[in-house]
């Protein structure tokens, strides 16, 4: 999936308004100070780049944790800053039963026992539905925002977010090796 260089110009734009803000080339900071400066601001650059997505909203919510990173993020995203940081409607999980779920996926203790091979159909069935809730799991824990979702959303925006992902790396190389080579030029 390409993504459009108008995404990663913003991306850039705000990577280096949060550099700019976080005072990143400054000596007084230590590395880990330096380090985490540069993961908050490349981090709330793709946010602003992105715009409103389920995954974004979580990203907020988890940045603005830390009551320090709220000048920074406000700096950044500015007015979006208000808008993301509200929960999402659609956010909050769906409260169900246990009882519910093990009807709807067959899991009745009322089954009959089967023998022979269609209960290895079964059982093989059984397998690959632990392991694709297993991995959903994953999934969700990987997303932020992410245990909030189910099925398809889930899935539709944790490419979005690896596709962002993959652009912010993108970036960062990029100006890795401008300014490698501005060092060079001195």
């Amino acid at each position: 999936m390409q993504v459009p260089n108008s995404f990663k110009l913003a991306l850039l734009k705000q990577m280096l308004l949060g550099f700019q803000l976080s005072a990143v080339s400054s000596n007084s900071m230590s590395f880990h100070e330096r380090k985490n400066a540069i993961k908050l601001s490349a981090d709330a650059a793709m946010v602003f780049a992105r715009g409103s997505t389920r995954w974004t909203r979580g990203l907020v919510s988890s940045l603005s944790k830390n009551r320090n990173n709220d000048g920074l993020l406000r700096g950044i995203l500015g007015k979006k800053y208000e808008r993301l940081s509200l929960p999402c409607c659609n956010s909050w999980k769906i409260p169900r039963s246990r009882k519910i779920l093990k009807r709807c996926l067959g899991l009745c203790s009322r089954r009959k026992k089967a023998t022979g091979p269609q209960h290895d159909v079964e059982s093989s069935r059984t397998l690959a539905r632990r392991l694709a809730k297993k991995r959903i799991q994953v999934l969700k824990k990987l997303l932020p925002g992410g245990e909030s979702m189910e099925g398809f959303s889930l899935l539709d925006q944790t490419l979005d977010y690896a596709v962002s992902l993959k652009a912010q790396v993108d970036i960062m190389r990029r100006l890795l090796k401008i300014s490698k080579a501005s060092n060079l030029n001195k």
